[in-house]
């Protein structure tokens, strides 16, 4: 984990932050067996311009990467929270309303993906909401929601 991380996007104000790039060498450097992949919404920022659909194909070159580098390993897809409503209104001026609905259709199109690449799904948003505190991040709540919910899909997958 990597606060900004994208999937393909350089981002113009946090180095070393596009996910496609230093994806490869994580693989080589720790051989994993098991992935747990949830990236997403800083794709959603106004800057790159994204749609869900673009996003998804980001998604689909880092699970070609994981093939290559890991090709035994188990690959749990998530797609991740949806933004609050508000979330480029005074709390991250980086997303904008458009923002918002983008991040909502991500977890059809990452079911989707997992579908046709035969991968494990989960949708973080079945689990979680932003806080009101920065509409973007999940609070003290919502993290033990989803940790409960992921070590269950873990379980039901090892």
């Amino acid at each position: 984990g990597l606060c900004g991380r994208t999937t393909v996007f350089e981002d113009p104000l946090r180095q070393g932050r596009k996910g496609v790039s230093l994806f490869p060498t994580l693989l080589e450097t720790h051989k994993p067996e098991n992935i747990v992949i949830m990236l997403g919404t800083n794709d959603c920022k106004t800057f790159y311009g994204a749609t869900a659909g673009s996003i998804g194909l980001g998604i689909r070159k880092l699970v070609r990467q994981i093939r290559d580098g890991a090709p035994s390993a188990k690959i749990l897809l998530m797609s991740p929270i949806a933004l609050g409503e508000k979330v480029w209104d005074g709390f991250d001026t980086e997303f904008g309303k458009n923002s918002v609905q983008v991040s909502k259709e991500l977890p059809e199109i990452y079911r989707q993906i997992a579908e046709e690449e035969g991968l494990y799904y989960l949708a973080a948003s079945d689990y979680a909401v932003p806080s009101e505190r920065d509409q973007e991040h999940m609070d003290e709540e919502g993290h033990k929601a989803l940790a409960e919910a992921v070590l269950e899909k873990i379980s039901e997958i090892l």
